[in-house]
C-alpha cells in the first residue's frame, strides 16, 4: 500500500523550452532547480463546462469543452542570484515556452531511481514581489501558465 508524503524536498525546476512530447525527452533534459522554494500551488487539468438550455424542456444541460491545465504559483524566498530564480526572470521577459519539471519527495532507493515527476511547457506570467512585516522573508510569487499537456512521470526504481 502506497503511503502519503509530505511536501518537505518537493523540487520545482526549469528549462529553456526545448519541445517535448514524451517523458523519455523530459527526462533527458538539462534542468535548473528553482531555489528557496516556500510554497507551489496546485495545478492540472480541468475542462471547460459548455452550458445550453433548452427552452422545450427549461433544463440547462452540461458539456465538457476544452482541457485547461491552467495556472497556479509559485512563492520563493526572493533571490534574483539563484540560477533557477533568474531563469524565472528570463521566461518572463520571453513569449516563449519554458519547460517546467515538478518533483514530489518520493524517490525510491537506487542509483538510477526517480521520483514522481510532473513536466509541461509553460509560460512565466509574473514574477511578483511580495513583502510583508519585519519578521517576513521577501519572497517572490511566479504565476506560471500551463501552456499544453502534463506529463506524469511516476517513481521508478530504475532497472
Amino acid at each position: 500500500m502506497a503511503k502519503a508524503i509530505s511536501t518537505a524536498k518537493m523540487r520545482v525546476f526549469i528549462e529553456a523550452g526545448t519541445e517535448c512530447d514524451t517523458l523519455s525527452e523530459y527526462d533527458a533534459l538539462t534542468w535548473v532547480r528553482v531555489g528557496q522554494l516556500l510554497d507551489v500551488g496546485e495545478f492540472g487539468a480541468q475542462y471547460q463546462e459548455v452550458t445550453y438550455t433548452t427552452i422545450d424542456d427549461g433544463v440547462v444541460h452540461r458539456l465538457k469543452g476544452a482541457l485547461d491545465n491552467g495556472t497556479f504559483s509559485i512563492t520563493v524566498a526572493r533571490n534574483p542570484e539563484d540560477e533557477g530564480q533568474g531563469d524565472v526572470l528570463a521566461g518572463l521577459d520571453s513569449y516563449e515556452n519554458v519547460n517546467i519539471k515538478v518533483e514530489l519527495n518520493d524517490k525510491p532507493a537506487g542509483a538510477s531511481a526517480k521520483p514522481t515527476r510532473f513536466c509541461f511547457p509553460a509560460k512565466i506570467f509574473s514574477y511578483k514581489n511580495q513583502f510583508g512585516d519585519a519578521n517576513q522573508v521577501t519572497k517572490a510569487v511566479i504565476n506560471v501558465g500551463i501552456d499544453g499537456f502534463i506529463i506524469e512521470g511516476p517513481r521508478a526504481t530504475g532497472a
